[in-house]
């Protein structure tokens, strides 16, 4: 039995994959989403005698990554392991896209570095933060945890990157296995590209390689990023609004096109992740494995960018489709998921019934579940179920 748990975390994503004694974690939320109930199913884990085989950190930001700093700081090591036993960790960060820095740092260079790092990482975007919550934005950066603990990061020590067409699919227990469909080549250049200008742009004049200091201060740094301007949808006459192929408009954030994401598959049943990615690389990487004889129907798929309209686009849903869909958020911040993305989900003609898991109750959830579809096409609305969600 394969089943997935999409913990509450808040605007972030937070995924948890069980199936036949393979585990696999997903990004985690916020440090209050692995203490409040992340750490728990850990345990559990080890308790079964069980390894949590993969985690995924999707990319760099505080709403997929704080909760992963706060459960490596809890599990120390690979060595102790005081949660539960780590198979290996995928993570793209500085020293995994570029060459590692042999030039001494001048020490004013060092001094703009240590200040961006004493930025943290950004504190959720609503509510009163908790202690647990301000030191995991004061404290390490997510590749130094990994570094010191010792796992298998990038099959490595992290020097190589996570990323479509290079990474070949990595197996998971005796039949499962994982295989990245992005980030491609462009996006990690696009990504190193931004962070030298903005550097520059900051007096910076140091070396641009990756050592530790340098490694904190790019996490940092991407994790405070501007996201892409937030598309507005125009409302129409009757309180209706325009359909999706009229209001999208392509994501423009270099952070959320660094993406980690996968088709994980594990018991005969095929799951698309597709973390923060933008669309149109999506459909590329896609439409080639379409073309190598792969099914684009999945058993279930987890929505990009918590369900913005900016990230899933029509040709995106032309190509692919699933009877359980996951869209991860609290609204807060950005206002997604977007109702667009959801009525453009459900409008599409299916034989079987789809089922929308939410993790929150959003205006556009309640929107949904009161929606017919355009086509007649059944679909269920599920939200706010915190247990397990069993797939197939």
């Amino acid at each position: 039995m394969l089943k997935i748990k999409m913990y509450p975390a808040g605007n972030g994503d937070a995924f948890l994959v069980r199936a036949g004694g393979t585990n696999v974690l997903i990004d985690g939320g916020y440090a209050a989403t692995f203490h409040g109930v992340v750490s728990a199913d850990l345990q559990e884990i080890a308790a079964d005698g069980e390894t949590l085989d993969l985690v995924v950190a999707t990319h760099i930001d505080a709403d997929h990554i704080s909760g992963l700093i706060a459960f490596l700081a809890a599990n120390e090591s690979s060595d102790k392991c005081k949660v539960v036993p780590v198979g290996q960790i995928w993570h793209n960060s500085l020293r995994s896209i570029t060459a590692k820095n042999t030039t001494p740092l001048p020490p004013k260079s060092a001094g703009l570095l240590e200040a961006v790092s004493r930025r943290g990482h950004p504190l959720p975007s609503s509510g009163h933060p908790t202690a647990q919550e301000i030191s995991a934005r004061q404290g390490s950066s997510l590749a130094a945890l990994i570094h010191r603990g010792g796992y298998s990061w990038n099959f490595g020590g992290g020097t190589a990157s996570i990323r479509a067409q290079h990474t070949p699919p990595v197996a998971l227990g005796s039949t499962g296995t994982a295989t990245v469909i992005g980030p491609n080549d462009r996006r990690l250049d696009e990504l190193h590209l931004w962070w030298k200008a903005k550097l520059r742009s900051m007096g910076y004049s140091g070396p641009m390689g990756s050592d530790d200091i340098i490694d904190d201060a790019f996490e940092f740094l991407c994790a405070h990023a501007p996201g892409a301007h937030k598309a507005k949808a125009i409302a129409l006459s009757g309180g209706t609004t325009k359909r999706l192929e009229e209001v999208y408009e392509p994501d423009t954030s270099v952070t959320n096109a660094s993406s980690i994401a996968m088709i994980l598959e594990l018991q005969e049943r095929r799951i698309l992740f597709l973390g923060d990615t933008w669309a149109e690389d999506m459909v590329e990487q896609l439409h080639l494995l379409k073309a190598a004889g792969q099914s684009m129907t999945f058993d279930a798929i987890k929505i990009s960018h918590h369900g913005s309209l900016r990230n899933t686009s029509p040709d995106l849903l032309a190509l692919i489709d699933a009877p359980v869909y996951f869209i991860s958020s609290n609204g807060v911040g950005h206002g997604h998921p977007d109702f667009e993305v959801l009525a453009a989900i459900v409008d599409r003609a299916a034989a079987f019934t789809r089922h929308i898991h939410l993790n929150y109750e959003t205006s556009a959830s309640v929107r949904l579940a009161q929606y017919s579809s355009r086509n007649g096409s059944e679909f269920k609305v599920h939200v706010g179920n915190p247990e397990w969600i069993q797939i197939g």
